[in-house]
């Protein structure tokens, strides 16, 4: 239950991502293909899954069809999924605890299975997954007030989730004294204080969300806005996914340390406010259309979306194009032409075979300790005397091999300290006494 890497403890986050990766090890062997199974797969479960879910809060198959199309061709969704990480198990759970909600709203022996489900959220990412709550408490808030019938399911839920989540916080928080400080604030709020939630610095993520979604960007923006003016917010579905949005994404608004991937579970609400807000708006304008053509106040053209077949095909024709020029635009950036090997990944590699301690002088350290298989000892973390190349060539350490860059084997020129280069190729080089 408790995870080490590089040779020391890391709770950074829960590990229900790194068993699937364990898993995948065990059946394929320790390769990229088996790191990025579980995130692969899980991420074309998740396309699924919002396809049911837009499906279930819209009741046209067609609304989730075009959920599933935003999702699965926005950018950085793909990106993430295909490169072995957390995000796309995180995706993939938190799809999974909304729509055994929806389930549950309508049946509520479905909710020991949405205490399953919200275990395994919150056991890969946990402040994050947090969220999910209000969501599945305003889903399931009639069914929580019938508690002489369905208090037994209650707990079974409940009971349920601890079963997941409890084991492993317990050990953590009787293992290591840092834990609450490290995992949830460090970590978990990167050190955010309560002020700091009133204080929206909305322009770089939404830039961020723009550059991961691309042309669905606008379209998320004029939807929202639709759906709010003219009032389809007042509809308890269509509430359920802008609150979710407003959870999800607030958060980030407030954090200078939001990064481009931090928001792709913004992408969840968006795809379905996307949906849900198109398919509203091509109804407004057949129902406005219908009026025009009674009154003679515009072509007879108009008549044709008052036929179900010919504006269901039109809705679905623009997202069809929509994501034919989403594929056309990225897919050089996620398939590219040429198949070749970073340099950072060819020197790690290089660098196992020689069978002594590797030092790193760079910020590339995942990367050095997955293809070197070996434990790596960054500079920056040794003590001052070696915290520099030249300064831990200057020190008394004699076994080692250290990978830098090539312009920095300069400074050793510079300050005439001897060195044997081993290897080197077009960004890095490994050397040694």
């Amino acid at each position: 239950m408790k995870m080490d890497w590089n040779g020391k403890p890391y709770y950074d986050h829960p590990p229900m991502g790194f068993w699937l990766m364990a898993v995948s090890y065990k059946i394929f062997g320790i390769n990229e293909f088996s790191t990025r199974f579980p995130s692969a797969i899980l991420g074309v479960f998740s396309i699924l899954l919002i396809f049911k879910i837009g499906e279930a809060l819209s009741g046209k198959k067609l609304v989730g069809l075009s959920a599933a199309l935003v999702l699965g061709t926005a950018v950085w969704f793909v990106i993430r999924v295909r490169s072995g990480n957390l995000d796309s198990p995180f995706v993939f759970f938190y799809l999974l605890t909304i729509f055994l909600s929806l389930k549950s709203q309508k049946n509520f022996k479905w909710f020991p299975m949405v205490g399953l489900a919200f275990g395994g959220l919150i056991l890969t990412k946990t402040l994050v997954g947090a969220s999910a709550i209000f969501l599945i408490l305003f889903l399931n808030f009639k069914q929580f007030f019938n508690i002489k019938k369905n208090i037994l399911l209650m707990i079974l839920g409940i009971v349920a989730f601890l079963g997941i989540v409890f084991p492993w916080y317990r050990i953590q928080l009787t293992t290591y004294s840092d834990f609450y400080q490290h995992h949830f604030v460090n970590i978990g709020t990167r050190n955010k204080t309560l002020a700091s939630y009133l204080n929206p610095m909305y322009e770089q993520p939404l830039f961020f969300i723009h550059m991961g979604v691309r042309k669905w960007y606008y379209l998320w923006l004029a939807s929202l806005a639709f759906l709010i003016i003219s009032f389809k917010f007042l509809k308890r579905n269509v509430f359920l996914i802008l609150l979710w949005n407003f959870i999800i994404l607030y958060p980030f608004l407030t954090s200078k340390e939001t990064e481009l991937w931090h928001l792709i579970p913004v992408y969840l609400p968006i795809a379905l406010i996307t949906s849900v807000g198109l398919y509203e708006g091509i109804l407004f304008v057949t129902s406005l259309s219908g009026y025009l053509v009674k009154t003679r106040r515009f072509p007879t053209p108009l008549r044709l979306v008052q036929n179900d077949k010919i504006r269901n095909s039109l809705y679905l024709l623009f997202f069809l194009y929509i994501s034919f020029v989403q594929i056309k635009i990225f897919f050089k950036e996620v398939y590219p032409a040429n198949k070749w090997i970073p340099d950072d990944v060819a020197i790690s590699r290089a660098a196992a075979k020689y069978g002594k301690p590797i030092f790193l002088d760079d910020d590339y350290l995942p990367i050095a300790v997955f293809y070197s298989g070996k434990r790596i000892y960054p500079l920056m973390y040794q003590p001052d005397e070696k915290k520099t190349l030249v300064k831990f060539f200057q020190s008394d350490e004699m076994n080692f091999v250290v990978i830098t860059r090539n312009w920095a084997v300069a400074d050793l020129d510079k300050n005439n300290l001897t060195y044997k280069l081993l290897e080197k190729n077009n960004s890095f080089s490994i050397l040694t006494r």
